[in-house]
């Protein structure tokens, strides 16, 4: 058989999706109580999930039966990210012991029919469940990016563009959307790349500081904030009077993050975040711990803010899915005349001057 009709070959010429932003919208959404037609049989409501991975993917190809050409003659090699469903899904089929083991459930979705998904997954072999969303509940509630091609005349020319999500439950149970992957490009290493990350998450623990760790709490904020005392916004906050929250990692503390629920309940700041392990995800995993906290006390928004000249911090906040919503001119020069150790120029040559102010709405 020729590998161009081979769905488990994957070419190497073939184009690289770009990230057009379709995705930003997904982080630490919840996922809607919608049932999904199941290859073992009923449906599974998403709701219900706790722990797992789910990955997109356009349609799984059919040995020897090539696609014929697009509404503009385009074939279905030259659409960046359609090709590679089966490898995707075969990396998920490899690795699958490795996500049980870590408690994690894998469920494969496009919007093929639920007898074109069992015929596939017979011939793969898979040990997880695919799910249809060939009458697009999912993709019109979540607003999931797709884009057209013409398949099978009895399957929808609307297809999933390919991607992953890790679910997590929020303070209450229900599960959220709490890492997403888009553009998934290769699509072969999908699975080792979302296992790589979801390992190293495993390896974190989050919990409220106690009293055993005044000596680790102290420290870092003689280490990093030069003392117990942070101004934000003109406020000056006592960080031993905030509530805080410690990561470790092998029973080691290597992050700490401390946050206030403002008068009147509605808002939550993110006061200060030290990650100690650099590339481990222990930022991350404070701040999603963080926005779970504000979630249970009822909070409507969390904000955060950080130096005009801290561009390391604003892309990983920007990364995490907050945005950028406010700059308050001036209030580290207001600051200094508090705290004269706060410097006047960053190592990276940029004047300190300004706050930047990132959200995230919780009303979701």
């Amino acid at each position: 058989m020729p590998p161009d009709h081979e769905p488990a070959h994957l070419p190497r010429d073939l184009p690289v999706p770009i990230d057009d932003g379709a995705c930003l919208h997904l982080r630490h959404a919840p996922l809607p109580p919608i049932a999904l037609p199941a290859t073992g049989g009923g449906t599974v409501m998403l709701s219900d999930l706790s722990r797992a991975v789910l990955f997109f993917y356009p349609r799984t190809g059919i040995p020897g039966r090539p696609l014929p050409p697009g509404p503009g003659g385009e074939s279905w090699d030259s659409i960046p990210g359609a090709r590679g469903c089966t490898p995707q899904s075969c990396g998920f089929r490899d690795h699958y012991s490795d996500f049980r083991r870590l408690g994690l459930d894998v469920y494969g979705i496009s919007t093929n029919t639920t007898d074109h998904q069992r015929e596939f997954a017979h011939r793969a072999d898979l040990p997880y469940t695919l799910l249809s969303d060939s009458r697009m509940e999912l993709t019109r509630a979540l607003s999931l990016p797709t884009f057209e091609f013409p398949v099978e005349p009895w399957s929808p020319s609307t297809l999933l563009r390919r991607m992953a999500w890790y679910i997590a439950p929020d303070w209450s149970g229900a599960p959220r959307i709490i890492r997403v992957w888009y553009p998934v490009f290769p699509p072969d290493t999908c699975a080792s790349e979302v296992l790589g990350w979801a390992a190293a998450r495993a390896t974190i623990r989050i919990r409220r500081a106690a009293s055993g760790d005044a000596d680790f709490v102290r420290g870092t904020f003689v280490r990093e904030w030069h003392g117990s005392h942070l101004w934000s916004r003109g406020v000056r906050y006592d960080l031993d009077q905030l509530t805080a929250l410690v990561a470790t990692l092998d029973g080691e503390p290597v992050g700490l993050l401390t946050y206030s629920v403002l008068p009147g309940g509605y808002q939550c700041e993110v006061v200060s975040l030290n990650a100690l392990a650099p590339s481990r995800g222990v930022g991350a995993a404070l701040l999603d711990e963080a926005v779970h906290a504000a979630r249970a006390s009822g909070c409507h928004r969390i904000f955060l803010t950080t130096s005009n000249d801290n561009l390391h911090a604003i892309a990983f906040y920007q990364r995490q899915g907050w945005r950028l919503c406010a700059v308050h001119r001036g209030s580290i020069d207001q600051a200094r005349r508090w705290n004269s150790v706060v410097p006047h120029i960053a190592p990276n040559g940029i004047p300190i001057r300004d706050e930047l102010e990132l959200e995230l709405p919780l009303d979701a």
